[in-house]
């Protein structure tokens, strides 16, 4: 008994070797996974805008069998490498010094950190000023900006 077809081989299937749906074994059809397809083939940025319109019509409405046999009529028959994009998890700014700039202009730390990203050159100064408002010291205030 064989391995069901993984993303990758049902990706391979839909662009590369055109693979017709009846050709495909039942474990292989079970694997198949709109969702996950989708999610793929939105990381080629030729094909982001097609996959968000089809999005709509392939989650729910349409089932596995017609959202493959449409992306495979749809797809140009091409080898291709969709590089996953994935977000970042870690805030580029350290979280106390997000923390404070919230506090001091009373914003979300979302806004806090799109403040950030305006102090650079001479306003590096103004932001340093804020911070030891907040009692810290040169040394503490340079530890918080390390990133900036």
């Amino acid at each position: 008994m064989s391995k069901p077809a993984t993303l990758f081989d049902h990706l391979s299937n839909i662009t590369d070797k055109k693979t017709a749906w009846s050709k495909l074994s039942d474990e292989d059809k079970k694997a198949f996974t709109p969702y996950m397809i989708n999610r793929w083939l939105s990381m080629n940025m030729d094909w982001v805008e097609l996959v968000n319109e089809l999005q709509k019509y392939t989650i729910g409405l349409l089932s596995p069998e017609e959202v493959y046999k449409l992306y495979l009529d749809v797809l140009p028959k091409q080898k291709t490498f969709n590089k996953y994009i994935k977000g970042s998890k870690e805030s580029k700014y350290n979280s106390e010094l997000v923390e404070l700039l919230s506090k001091h202009f009373l914003i979300s730390e979302k806004e806090a950190v799109e403040y950030l990203e305006l102090y650079t050159g001479d306003r590096l100064l103004s932001l340093k000023e804020i911070v030891k408002l907040y009692g810290k010291t040169d040394k503490e205030v340079d530890k918080l900006l390390k990133n900036k």
